[in-house]
């Protein structure tokens, strides 16, 4: 019968779990490396993420933990840092010497300003965001560092590790590397990875200063106490130019960078219906043929994951509370020797538009019960699990009973006899009383023996006076 008992078990208990997950053998969408395999074209740089903003639900990767040099994305954190000091974008900075002549001979990007030209936060985050001038961040950093460029660089440091970032390193406030600097094991390079550079992303999207000067194509400079004129600055973003050949409709921001070391980089951001996607590209080209045209492949890239996100991932319940994810074992069940799993709460998750539940698998966390005992309530939590598809989790989720199940106490009490007369300790208790009892009736034998001829003897009574 105990037999029995075991082949029904496993044919009502893990048949319903297996055919479960066999539904994803049918495959509808890829996956590749923990991520959806979005079918990435052969422009795809050296370095991609987008991951969806609302959920830091990672939807494409690759090499996103490569440590590489972050060029000029490194000025979001710039701005960020600065914005934290203040938020007031009138307020008055002069360019002083110093600031202006770090940057002689590095032919870097500027927007020629001048030792003592007095302008604004919001001119200077201009220059920043838009021609990527890194003048415009040397002295946002010689002025909120007092004077002192290294301090307000180690309060960018300080700054991303409160993010979370674990591989980012700022050398200096704009993102120029250090030509005599070999790799990233040296506190005089710049460095991150793609993954940080979400989480700075994330965070500069917060602040609504950066996202309204990061996503503006063009802004007309003022003149100043050094200029006559006004000066004109463009976005180096081409993802906002509506009439650039990358440009995508809802792009904000965030920043472009470009150095011998980190190759061609982009940082942007849409949002539509709802979502918020942060598409990352680094280590890319600028000369992949396309159309007869160099394209950069940075900018190609970015412009694809949006794209894609936004015509494939959905924020959908994959599943209620009343779906079945399976059955769980009762012990001294009354009427029921199984109980039905469902989910507690529904499962919303933001996943491909053409995967089902049905295409996906369960992996049950390593403590999950694999019986439990009755009496059970509806309700009832009976472990955690996670649904998989293609080893990608998709969803954590908590199980709960579907339905109540009494307790045959009876059966219990049945089993309990039977579980106890099986126990070790049951039989050495039998055992002892086996054999104190035959140690008793051999050391009490010869007075039983003795007690026997007492009472079978007759006395003879010679005297009869002593009779009463």
């Amino acid at each position: 019968m105990k037999k029995f008992f075991i082949f029904l078990f496993c044919i009502v208990f893990i048949i319903p779990f297996s055919v479960f997950g066999l539904a994803a053998d049918e495959e509808k969408v890829k996956t590749i490396n923990g991520n959806y395999d979005i079918e990435a074209p052969e422009y795809t740089p050296d370095i991609a993420l987008l991951v969806n903003a609302d959920t830091d639900t990672v939807i494409y990767s690759k090499n996103a933990d490569k440590v590489t040099a972050p060029a000029s994305l490194v000025k979001i954190v710039t701005a960020m840092v600065a914005l934290n000091k203040t938020s007031d974008l009138n307020t008055k900075i002069t360019c002083s010497e110093k600031a202006i002549e770090s940057l002689t001979g590095s032919y870097s990007t500027i927007m020629g300003l001048k030792a003592g030209e007095t302008t604004t936060l919001e001119m200077l985050l201009y220059g920043m965001f838009l021609p990527s001038a890194n003048d415009a961040a040397a002295v946002i950093a010689d002025h909120f560092g007092n004077g002192d460029q290294q301090k307000f660089v180690d309060e960018m440091n300080e700054y991303v590790k409160s993010l979370g970032c674990k591989n980012t390193h700022f050398a200096n406030p704009h993102g120029l590397d250090a030509k005599s600097v070999k790799g990233f094991d040296n506190d005089k390079q710049n460095q991150t990875t793609a993954y940080d550079m979400y989480l700075i992303s994330k965070a500069a999207l917060a602040n609504d200063n950066i996202v309204k000067i990061s996503s503006k194509y063009g802004k007309t400079m003022p003149k100043t106490n050094k200029y006559d004129d006004v000066r004109y600055l463009y976005n180096t973003n081409p993802l906002v130019n509506n009439y650039s050949y990358y440009f995508y409709d809802g792009a904000i921001g965030l920043k472009t960078g470009a150095t011998d070391k980190a190759g061609s980089c982009l940082v942007t951001s849409a949002t539509k219906d709802g979502y918020t996607y942060i598409a990352i590209a680094m280590g890319g080209k600028t000369d992949y043929q396309l159309d007869g045209e160099n394209r950069n492949t940075s900018y190609l890239m970015c412009r694809y994951l949006l794209r894609w996100a936004f015509s494939n991932i959905r924020m959908r319940i994959v599943a209620d509370t009343s779906y079945n994810i399976g059955e769980i074992k009762v012990k001294y069940g009354q009427g029921s020797d199984y109980v039905a799993l469902v989910p507690k709460d529904d499962i919303s998750t933001i996943i491909h538009k053409k995967i089902a539940i049905e295409d996906m698998t369960i992996e049950y966390s390593e403590d999950f019960p694999t019986e439990i005992k009755a009496p059970v309530k509806q309700g009832d939590v009976i472990g955690n699990a996670k649904l998989m598809y293609n080893d990608v989790e998709i969803a954590e989720i908590t199980l709960v009973a579907q339905q109540s199940v009494k307790k045959n106490y009876l059966w219990a009490m049945f089993s309990w006899l039977e579980k106890l007369m099986e126990s070790k300790l049951f039989v050495a208790f039998v055992i002892l009383v086996v054999i104190g009892s035959v140690a008793y009736f051999v050391l009490t034998k010869k007075k039983r023996q003795q007690k026997k001829r007492r009472k079978n003897s007759i006395e003879v009574i010679k005297d009869y006076s002593k009779l009463k």
